[in-house]
């Protein structure tokens, strides 16, 4: 038996990898994130609207969806029960384009990157020099310009506030948002499927993954070819703040399974073990994934169950959720836009900021790694107290007393350093969002 120490690459931060290994096979794995920035210490005394500052520099990846969670946990703690359709459909566009851009980036930029290791000719991937690459870097650069159409900037930005958004636009702003979006559907199809839309649509009805082409198909081929469709499974046990969803082996095969309302106040904080900065999380005292596979299964995407019922909760299966959901998030996005035409005239924000009031909120939103918890306690206008759950916390966080984490158990009876690795990136680790 031998413990290994692998400090990890590619990562928002810093992490460790701890790894016990008996007769070729991993038997233990703990993830390490060693720092913490302490933002919700920070947020203790302060007036509850530098909040809506702060918080997106919890994660330079997923900082809008930090923005809205806290403008919605504020808007709680003052009252404000409803904003106009034009904001609510705004802050959907700019979150869900985050998603998207956060997608593309995580695919060629930390899954993709991971089969050069294995395979030196593909040269197309390769960081920095590989043509597909250097697309994905374009392209990501084009949907950003979504959120700066509509927030200002990108990242860290601040426009979403108690009662609406700060901005004001037109048809114009609109259709160039349109016209970024076709751009990026465009890309999808050609360069990560490989094929027209009309032949995805087809395909997707019958959920059929295996004639996909383009780069996605080639990491099918290369899961396959490395017999890595089977690994990385975990608690097959899922979470997403619309709904929740425990996947019941074999229930879930036959067309059917078990689905409740998620309670967000049957969700518990635990302390962090000796070796780790990281607090878990537990929903009823269990862990769950959450994420794009749990999304996608709740959306009832017929790739992502044809996946399922072949491979469960498998590192093909997770990797195949989040690249497929691209499609899935553009596409609402679309509808948003065409909706967002009929409320131009509306109020950009509405209702009053008291900035003595005292209250209580919590928002539950769906970042792209997954569900994003913020509670906050107000008194006399400053932050008494302020928790934030991050997607990480639940995918990366470590173990209890009577559970390993998601990740760590995912990892266990692999057979090497690359594939652990590999494991852990299919839930795309970062560190500043798991201890915050």
């Amino acid at each position: 038996m031998k413990i290994e120490k692998q400090v990890l690459t590619r990562v928002e931060g810093e992490a460790v990898l701890h790894l016990e290994w008996d007769k070729g096979k991993i038997i233990d794995a703990k993830i390490n994130i060693p720092n913490s920035r302490g933002i919700e210490k920070v947020l203790e005394g302060r007036p509850f609207m530098d909040a809506l500052v702060i918080n997106p520099r919890v994660c330079g990846i997923c900082g809008h969806a930090h923005l809205i969670a806290t403008a919605i946990a504020l808007e709680k703690v003052l009252g404000i029960e409803s904003i106009s359709t034009k904001a609510k459909i705004v802050r959907s566009v700019t979150q869900l384009t985050e998603m998207v851009q956060n997608h593309i980036k995580w695919f060629y930029f930390f899954v993709m990157p991971d089969f050069v290791k294995i395979n030196e000719n593909l040269n197309e991937y390769k960081p920095f020099k590989g043509a597909q690459w250097k697309k994905a870097v374009s392209i990501s650069s084009e949907i950003v310009k979504v959120i700066a159409l509509f927030a200002g900037q990108w990242p860290h930005s601040s426009y979403a506030i108690p009662g609406g958004i700060t901005s004001t636009f037109g048809e114009r702003e609109v259709f160039r948002a349109k016209n970024y979006i076709k751009k990026t559907k465009d890309f999808f199809l050609k360069e990560v499927v490989g094929i027209d839309g009309e032949e995805f649509l087809k395909l997707r009805k019958k959920g059929n993954f295996e004639d996909l082409k383009g780069d996605f198909g080639r990491f099918v081929e290369l899961v396959y070819e490395n017999a890595m469709h089977n690994i990385g499974k975990a608690y097959n046990r899922f979470l997403s703040g619309g709904g929740l969803y425990l996947c019941l082996k074999p229930s879930y095969k036959k067309g059917k399974g078990r689905r409740c309302k998620f309670n967000v106040e049957e969700v518990k904080e635990l302390n962090p073990p000796d070796y780790t900065k990281a607090r878990p999380v537990r929903y009823k005292g269990l862990p769950y994934e959450t994420g794009p596979l749990a999304r996608q299964l709740l959306h009832k995407n017929p790739f992502v169950k044809e996946l399922y019922s072949l491979y469960e909760d498998s590192y093909l299966t997770r990797v195949s959720a989040r690249v497929l959901e691209i499609w899935e998030i553009l596409s609402l996005i679309e509808k948003l836009l065409e909706k967002l035409m009929e409320h131009l005239d509306e109020k950009s924000c509405e209702g009053e900021i008291n900035k003595q009031v005292s209250g209580k909120g919590v928002s539950f939103i769906e970042a792209a790694r997954g569900t994003l918890i913020h509670k906050v306690v107000v008194e006399k206008g400053k932050i008494m107290k302020y928790e934030i759950i991050t997607p990480s916390q639940w995918n990366l966080g470590p173990r209890c007393n009577k559970y390993l984490g998601v990740a760590e158990k995912a990892i266990i009876g692999l057979d090497s350093k690359l594939k652990a690795e590999m494991v852990l990136r299919s839930f795309d680790l970062c560190s500043v969002s798991t201890t915050h």
